[in-house]
């Protein structure tokens, strides 16, 4: 894979920068889509019951049901979804920090799940979910899965969660080359997936990447935007191994859809930053054009190694 470094010469830009226990940030939803679910903003009932709750283990699969279970929580402090049904509450304790996914498969009707990091509604709600979780982040600690009912539904249920192996520390800087430009025809099915979670993203990105290198002066900017024949996202790093910062991120479109993203140096120091093509769904890839653009101008021309054109020049 080639090393894409696109030099900033704009100086003088007005431009702009970017614990312990269980963080929301450390879980994300399974699925892209967002379901289309009416709020309910007051409606609480009582307190969750955990008397009740059934010690799980990894790598497992239960069966259950919460047709007749006792609806004690409507909402959740982390939701606003109308979870009237009655809950099965699940309990585990990890010793030692774990990543985990864990998913629900309703048998006819819209059950929800919740996790908590303590047997509390509102305190305790790290996120609610229409279909599963994946974790960003190894965690610790007592976690809770509630399975609720949205809208009072209720019926049986498969509930599985699997253990997921810690990735390797992030380094991709040698799947950099040298090529200089302002507009790009790559392919992503060619690369690797090192990058799927970060905190300043929305959703995993499982997909296969494609990376370039980008130098900024004190004072520069950029912009780029990304049309992906996959579901395509963008990251920037200031750095291409771990550990880095997040500085920016991108995924607010579907399959086909155009990604921006920009990034402003408000240092006083020169700098070097990353742009990552990814997309969403694992093992995923595609074909892309990216247009680059700094106020001021940028230098554009690309020397290809390895015999293959990869971007066209402006």
């Amino acid at each position: 894979m080639k090393k894409l470094i696109l030099l900033i010469v704009a100086i003088g830009l007005v431009a702009t920068a970017a614990t312990a226990g269980v963080s929301p940030d450390d879980l994300r939803s399974a699925s892209k889509i967002v379901p289309d679910k009416a709020t309910l903003a007051t409606n609480k009932v009582g307190s969750l019951d955990c008397s009740g709750a059934i010690e799980i283990a990894l790598d497992n699969v239960y069966l259950g049901t919460n047709v007749g279970a006792t609806n004690n929580v409507s909402t959740y402090g982390c939701s606003f979804w109308d979870e009237s049904g009655g809950e099965v509450v699940y309990h585990i304790f990890f010793s030692e920090p774990t990543m985990f996914t864990a998913n629900i498969t309703p048998d006819g009707c819209d059950l929800d799940m919740a996790v908590l990091d303590q047997c509390d509604e509102d305190l305790g709600c790290l996120i609610v979910v229409d279909t599963g979780v994946v974790t960003t982040a190894p965690i610790s600690g007592d976690i809770y899965f509630v399975i609720d009912g949205y809208n009072g539904a209720e019926c049986s249920f498969t509930f599985d969660i699997n253990s997921v192996v810690a990735p390797e520390p992030v380094n991709f800087c040698d799947a950099l080359d040298d090529v200089f430009g302002g507009y790009f025809e790559g392919d992503t099915c060619t690369g690797e997936n090192n990058i799927s979670s970060e905190a300043c993203g929305v959703y995993t990105e499982d997909g296969l990447e494609y990376y370039y290198e980008i130098f900024m002066p004190a004072g520069s900017s950029f912009t780029a935007d990304v049309t992906n024949t996959a579901d395509g996202a963008i990251w920037v790093f200031d750095a291409c191994a771990a550990p880095y910062n997040c500085l920016a991120y991108a995924d607010a479109t579907f399959t086909g859809g155009t990604e921006v993203v920009s990034y402003s140096n408000v240092t006083p120091n020169d700098m070097w930053v990353y742009l990552v093509v990814d997309s969403y769904g694992a093992g995923s890839c595609g074909t892309y054009v990216m247009n680059f653009a700094a106020s001021g101008g940028a230098v554009a021309n690309e020397e290809v190694t390895f015999g293959s054109m990869k971007a066209t020049f402006r």
